[in-house]
């Protein structure tokens, strides 16, 4: 039984405006150590352990040349593009009805954001080592353990069972408001959702079959008419036997501006400078980027996002609001920023 490594790279996302957008998308960043893009970072340390011929980006039309750009290495065949967006349900389901159209139908695959930083890259490989030999008979995910009560990433509530480190998981948990992820924080019950599952792809397409049957419909006739559904909505909340290795290896998945403090060196003055230079009086704890000089004056704990056309300022705290900021250029028709 081999293992695939399959990237979802397709996304458009809104978190990191103005310097992600929908022409270039946040995994196109140069926001991973080294100044990489976390496509390419996603794929080095995916590389580590999975072939190169063995690892797979799905992505949208539009997106195809920037992958290839971004990963000159990867087999031209290796990219399987999704013909129109409909999230990663379909997406998923369109690379496990490849695998068992090219003779691997008993394939593991670890699917896995491109989007995401990890600092400790030794423990990640021996997460998944965890993850793909569990996948070999459950529906697995992996959880991080989480270090403070996040509204902002869905949980996973753990069940009584155990196989070695790997848990048995009760149910799937939305986002919670703060009152309750303080809850879950203190049970000790509950991992963190990372967005990283594991299965056959003969188990993911009779799952897809069981639970999202116009989505296996679409993928027999046409594509576009499959229903847009996340894989965690459309299957792994609805399905059976659902396992989790929980993984601490300095993961963040880039949720807003302010996550660049967790994963890259601040300076003497606690800021994290991305791009060009920074002057700083008086001033600390911010997080500053773009190509353009910046002067910070007697402020603290501020996202500065500089970009050709936009500036973006805000306090830390509120990086989930950028999404207000889109949905106002959305609503003022301003689409050249967007």
């Amino acid at each position: 039984m081999s293992a695939y490594a399959v990237i979802l790279a397709g996304g458009g996302g809104t978190r990191l405006w103005p310097a992600s957008r929908r022409r270039r998308p946040k995994q196109f960043l140069g926001l991973a150590r080294g100044g990489r893009s976390l496509l390419e970072a996603t794929v080095a340390r995916v590389a580590a352990f999975v072939p190169v011929e063995r690892i797979l980006v799905v992505t949208a039309a539009s997106q195809v040349a920037d992958v290839r750009k971004a990963l000159p290495a990867l087999p031209e065949a290796n990219v399987v593009v999704e013909p129109v967006g409909r999230n990663t349900g379909p997406a998923i389901a369109l690379v496990a009805r490849e695998l068992a159209r090219r003779g691997a139908p008993d394939a593991v695959m670890a699917v896995l954001p491109s989007d995401h930083v990890v600092t400790d890259e030794a423990a990640f490989a021996r997460t998944l080592g965890q993850a793909i030999a569990a996948a070999a008979h459950h529906l697995v995910a992996v959880g991080i353990p989480p270090t403070r009560p996040e509204t902002g990433y869905g949980y996973l509530e753990l069940g009584p069972r155990a196989e070695g480190d790997v848990r048995e998981v009760r149910r799937f948990v939305e986002k919670p408001d703060a009152a309750r992820a303080r809850e879950y924080v203190a049970s000790g019950r509950y991992l963190w959702n990372s967005g990283m599952f594991f299965f056959r792809a003969d188990r993911l397409l009779e799952e897809t079959r069981r639970h999202l049957p116009e989505v296996w419909q679409a993928l027999e006739t046409r594509y576009e008419d499959a229903p847009s559904i996340s894989i965690d909505y459309g299957i792994m909340e609805r399905a059976r036997d659902i396992w989790a290795v929980p993984g601490e290896f300095g993961w963040s998945d880039i949720g807003s501006w302010a996550d660049l403090a967790l994963v890259h060196p601040a300076d003497a003055e606690g800021h994290v400078r991305i791009g060009g230079p920074l002057v700083s009086v008086d001033a600390k704890d911010s997080v500053v980027v773009g190509e353009r000089l910046v002067a910070l004056v007697g402020v603290d704990n501020l996202v500065v996002v500089a970009t050709e056309d936009a500036i973006l300022i805000m306090p830390k705290e509120r990086g989930q609001d950028v999404r207000r900021v889109v949905a106002q250029l959305e609503q003022k028709k301003l689409d050249a920023f967007l």
